[in-house]
């Protein structure tokens, strides 16, 4: 692997006679490794463990992940393993604060850390999860519909729209925009878009972020800090900037020990380049009163979709469209985020024009769907994958009406309509498989 001039005199200087075995392991092949939804896969796979995660396991090679059915219903997600350090992180947090937890992520997408913290957050907490990038906004959002938590919110805003509401959340997840440094291995791209001026803009990038964010969490809330580099200007630098902002390093238990910043290197752990951090707050910030109306309409509930969720909540109309949106989220965006520009929050019900409702492609993926309230088809894998493409199911019956929910191995993976001799599909367009896997590619996480 040829590395700039510049990053490698740094990370001589950095790693001293642990140089060479570094650059021996950037040119070794990345571990593989994905996370399971509890919500969702209740089977643990046999597989090795990632040890900071309970529910990362490493795989012994790259798979197509896209022929497996799973993967598409959100049952798992493919995430790096070293990032996957922020649950240690995390339960620091929740051992350390009574009651509900407010959480902000704030720059989310694609959404592996936002899919994490929602897997270990309650039914009474919320997750806040913000892209700033317009355009990487919708990838957010599939992953975390597919995730299926109920109680998120996604939010398009910059970090000073953020600042304006004073000290709300409980915790705020900065995985900064960075340098990329610790990609390298996996990403040949992010060693030929290196260079010393980007690093400088990130480090001023991450400045002005941490002084914005820094005044949004509450007192004695935390701040995880992130990024996927190994420059000290971004990582052990903007920490000392938290610092001088009365933010106090926190020990969390990692590796058999523990620490409150913790380097990850591509030859000491089984993972890629990440750095993280555990700060607590010992400011005062209160929070602001937010003087803006939101647009969301109560409205009650129908017989025609009253009963598709378990603990639905209230709902609402938004332009026609149905939310189901429990009442602790609600109120949380109503008091605190009216200010924010909001992508999606709760559980998209359908629409309702005319009196005539139709049931919203993303509803099946929530993780409190009432299957009761529904006819359901299994599919195989073959039939699955064709589904996934957007073709339409051939069946025998033809006495079948209204709306079914398409099952691979027990699991949701979308929805679909009844009509004669077949069904029509309703997987959201947006969202299809974009190439037919062969069937010697075809994998499954779980037999």
């Amino acid at each position: 692997m040829k590395l700039p001039v510049e990053f490698e005199s740094r990370m001589r200087l950095q790693l001293s006679a642990d140089y060479d075995t570094f650059v021996a392991a950037l040119e070794s092949d990345s571990p593989v490794s994905i996370r399971i939804n509890p919500s969702k896969i209740k089977l643990v796979p046999a597989l090795d463990r990632v040890e900071w995660c309970q529910t990362g396991y490493y795989l012994n090679s790259r798979p197509v992940f896209s022929s497996d059915p799973l993967w598409h219903a959100g049952a798992y997600y493919v995430q790096e393993a070293s990032s996957m350090m922020i649950e240690a992180a995390f339960l620091i947090v929740r051992s350390s604060l009574n009651g509900p937890l407010k959480v902000l992520d704030l720059c989310a997408a694609p959404g592996g850390k936002s899919t994490l913290l929602a897997n270990l957050l309650g039914d009474e907490d919320v997750l806040v999860s913000n892209e700033v990038i317009r355009s990487r906004v919708p990838v957010l959002y599939e992953n975390l519909c597919k995730n299926g938590y109920p109680n998120c919110i996604i939010t398009n805003s910059d970090s000073s729209d953020f600042e304006k509401l004073g000290g709300v959340f409980d915790l705020v997840l900065v995985d900064a925009p960075c340098s990329g440094e610790g990609l390298f291995r996996k990403d040949p791209e992010a060693v030929d878009q290196w260079n010393p001026e980007n690093v400088t803009t990130c480090e001023l990038r991450q400045k002005r972020i941490l002084e914005s964010i820094s005044k949004c969490v509450k007192p004695g809330g935390f701040i995880i800090y992130s990024t996927c580099t190994y420059n000290p200007g971004e990582n052990q630098e903007q920490v000392k900037l938290l610092e001088n902002l009365n933010f106090e390093l926190t020990e969390f238990a990692l590796n058999n020990g523990s620490c409150s910043t913790f380097q990850c290197m591509p030859h000491t752990i089984k993972g890629e380049g990440f750095f993280i951090s555990l700060l607590k707050n010992n400011g005062t910030n209160e929070a602001n009163e937010i003087n803006v109306k939101h647009q969301l309409k109560p409205i009650k509930a129908d017989d025609a979709w009253k009963n598709v969720l378990i603990n639905a909540g209230d709902f609402y109309d938004f332009k026609g469209q149905i939310l189901a949106i429990r009442n602790h989220v609600f109120e949380f965006f109503a008091d605190h985020l009216c200010s924010l520009h909001i992508y999606a929050i709760g559980v998209s019900i359908g629409t309702s024009k005319d009196k005539l409702f139709s049931v919203s492609p993303y509803l099946p993926f929530a993780s409190n769907i009432n299957k009761d309230a529904f006819e359901q088809f299994e599919l195989d894998q073959a039939q699955a994958l064709s589904y996934l493409f957007k073709n339409a199911i051939t069946i025998t019956q033809r006495d079948k009406k209204g709306y079914v929910l398409l099952t691979y191995k027990n699991q949701v993976i979308g929805l679909g309509k009844f009509a004669g001799n077949r069904i029509n599909n309703l997987f959201p367009a947006e969202w299809k498989l974009r190439k037919m896997p062969d069937s010697a590619q075809y994998f499954n996480l779980i037999d």
